[in-house]
């Protein structure tokens, strides 16, 4: 039976193989293993494999943010983010890939399972995908930001979709805006810590420049998309402020525009509802008809008037 903390491990020597799990003390140099990050033995089977507790802890530190550190003697640490695909889940609740280079041996973590790790796994037990850990370290940083950018990108369709809606989903908009800045906590970090790698480019990457160079010119446009999205989202959101701040103004001043013309005659049918002795009109019968003739031409008068001083 199969070891809470272990999940897969190859070997790239002269072929490239499969290995069992590991048995306790040094692991294979030359090898890639593959360990869950959150279980029980994990931290122990690394001590007994000689693994220093500073690097330990950068590997199975609960949350931390991506970064470039170098080790001495060509050994290094990675902590890379990607996009969280499992059932359930929301991607931009971005998982993390921890990557130990030490002595020789290639040592990745993860909490949550990762289609990056799993496309390469599947691509190794097909006889296809990388030849050597310099190869399998360049695997994972371009697969993790393939995902990435492959879930970003529908972003612009669908603010594009509310921008062209007479009024567009607020709700929509603001879950948008939230999912885009947490992607960018993580994104720009990625960057940066690519940008180290590169600047200080261990020995088992020597050879892997370029494509190091591509990765990182990949997050970079990746953090460009979305720092453009955070914008239009903004301007849409200010856009759908300033037409309903509009829409309340207008219909604030039609109500005001009303009360202005039925003021004065609110006040003549509140005077002559006085009910007092001395009203004039109270003993003639046309005096109901020249009183709403007369609202009328006041009605009339106050719009003539609203009209030349451009009220409405």
């Amino acid at each position: 039976m199969t070891a809470p903390f272990f999940i897969d491990a190859w070997s790239f020597g002269q072929e490239v193989r499969q290995l069992p799990e590991p048995a306790p003390g040094p692991l294979q140099a030359g090898a890639w293993y593959h360990f869950q990050r959150d279980a029980e033995a994990t931290c122990e089977r690394l001590e007994l494999a000689g693994i220093p507790e500073s690097a330990i802890d950068g590997v199975l530190a609960e949350d931390t943010r991506p970064r470039f550190e170098t080790l001495g003697d060509g050994n290094f640490l990675l902590i890379l983010r990607g996009v969280n695909l499992n059932q359930g889940e929301q991607p931009d609740d971005m998982l993390s890939i921890r990557i130990l280079y030490y002595d020789g041996v290639l040592i990745s973590t993860r909490k949550l399972p990762s289609r990056a790790i799993a496309d390469i796994r599947r691509e190794l037990e097909q006889g296809k995908g990388p030849d050597d850990l310099g190869a399998v370290v360049v695997d994972i940083i371009e697969k993790l930001h393939e995902r990435i950018e492959d879930f970003v990108e529908p972003f612009d369709a669908t603010i594009a979709a509310q921008e062209e809606e007479p009024e567009a989903d607020n709700a929509v908009l603001m879950s948008l805006n939230k999912r885009l800045i947490k992607l960018r906590r993580f994104l720009k970090p990625q960057r940066y810590a690519i940008e180290a790698m590169i600047d200080s480019l261990p020995p088992l990457l020597a050879d892997d420049r370029f494509d190091l160079a591509n990765a990182r010119d990949t997050i970079q446009r990746i953090n460009e998309s979305v720092d453009f999205y955070l914008e239009h989202v903004g301007m849409v959101q200010q856009y759908q402020t300033h037409q309903h701040t509009e829409k309340v103004n207008r219909n604030t001043y039609l109500l005001s525009i009303i009360s202005g013309i039925f003021l004065p005659i609110s006040f003549l049918t509140g005077l002559l509802g006085v009910n007092i002795g001395g009203m004039p009109g109270v003993d003639n019968p046309m005096s109901f008809a020249l009183f709403c003739t007369f609202m009328v031409v006041l009605v009339a008068v106050e719009l003539v008037v609203l009209k030349r001083w451009r009220f409405i």
